[in-house]
């Protein structure tokens, strides 16, 4: 967050319209130079303070002002513009530890799933999760299965609904009618918890939809899948727009620029496009850069460097 969206005169904070634009100095060619009117409205809410304490914003720019270095998840070889733009804004360090690859994979996937996913061929399924804490509404879910049905796939989709809520009428609210029967043999919806990374390895799963969370972006990234985004809010909506519009390692799935609206034709689309296979080489690139052990070793020792650089100018 940049000190330059502080507060315009009168404590008056950004409006979102004033959101819409990346602040002085942005790095110019980024895809984020501007954002939809939805995404700059969701933005808003960084700004506000509840119950007289101070917002999200004002909170990470003080703790920023406050430190003698900042650290972020990431390395110069992909969000190298950024980094610079955040060191200077702030006038001090930013170290970055490199982004963080999985661990080798324990245990077995679960055999209901490893039975399932292997009776399709390699590359062949759909896998769409959204993390623990993103919940898509019933109206988007229906889009989203009608979507994957159309895309006449095999597919997996997990669904997670918010805490207290009956998993069992959740489901039943978005699936469409006739659905079931429509999709039965090649298409499955789960709620709950499953094992993300043993299924994103499995052999038979090429293409996984998700909503641009760091981890899991890296997760489908290094198993080798092919990414479709379907961001839901916050850092996730930039998540997408660097990773599809500069990395090119993925394909975002349409929205309406004024709600955020997406229908299932746009999710057709994108899987289709994603396995099209149009990015395999920058997403293979990227693969092989990130799972390199001399590149996780240089991300180590410069983090280290770094730290020990700092302690001695104090």
């Amino acid at each position: 967050m940049s000190p330059k969206r502080r507060r315009r005169l009168h404590g008056a904070r950004p409006t979102a319209d004033d959101l819409k634009y990346a602040p002085v100095g942005f790095p110019p060619s980024s895809p984020l130079v501007t954002v939809p009117a939805y995404q700059a409205a969701e933005f808003t809410y960084v700004f506000t303070s509840f119950n007289g304490k101070p917002s999200l914003y004002d909170s990470i720019v003080s703790g920023n002002m406050a430190s003698d270095a900042i650290v972020i998840k990431t390395c110069h070889e992909m969000e190298g513009p950024y980094i610079d733009y955040i060191a200077g804004q702030n006038g001090k360090p930013v170290l970055v530890t490199g982004p963080i690859v999985p661990e080798p994979l324990q245990g077995e996937l679960e055999e209901r799933w490893a039975t399932w996913l292997s009776s399709f061929p390699d590359d062949a399924v759909v896998f769409a999760s959204f993390g623990n804490d993103t919940f898509l509404s019933a109206d988007a879910s229906t889009e989203l299965l009608l979507g994957l049905e159309a895309t006449n796939l095999p597919f997996l989709v997990v669904l997670n609904f918010l805490k207290g809520a009956d998993a069992e009428v959740e489901i039943k609210k978005c699936t469409p009618p006739g659905f079931e029967e429509r999709v039965k043999g090649r298409g499955l919806v789960h709620t709950g918890w499953v094992q993300q990374q043993h299924i994103l390895r499995h052999r038979s799963v090429g293409c996984f939809v998700n909503h641009a969370g760091s981890s899991s972006v890296l997760e489908g990234l290094v198993a080798g899948c092919r990414l479709v985004l379907l961001p839901m809010k916050g850092d996730q909506y930039l998540n997408a727009a660097v990773l599809a519009r500069e990395l090119h390692v993925a394909t975002e799935v349409e929205r309406r620029a004024d709600d955020g609206w997406f229908g299932r034709e746009a999710v057709c689309r994108a899987v289709a496009t994603a396995t099209a296979g149009g990015g395999d080489a920058e997403q293979r690139n990227w693969r092989e850069f990130l799972w390199d052990e001399a590149v996780q070793r240089r991300f180590v020792d410069e983090f280290v460097f770094g730290l020990k650089k700092l302690k001695a100018s104090k």
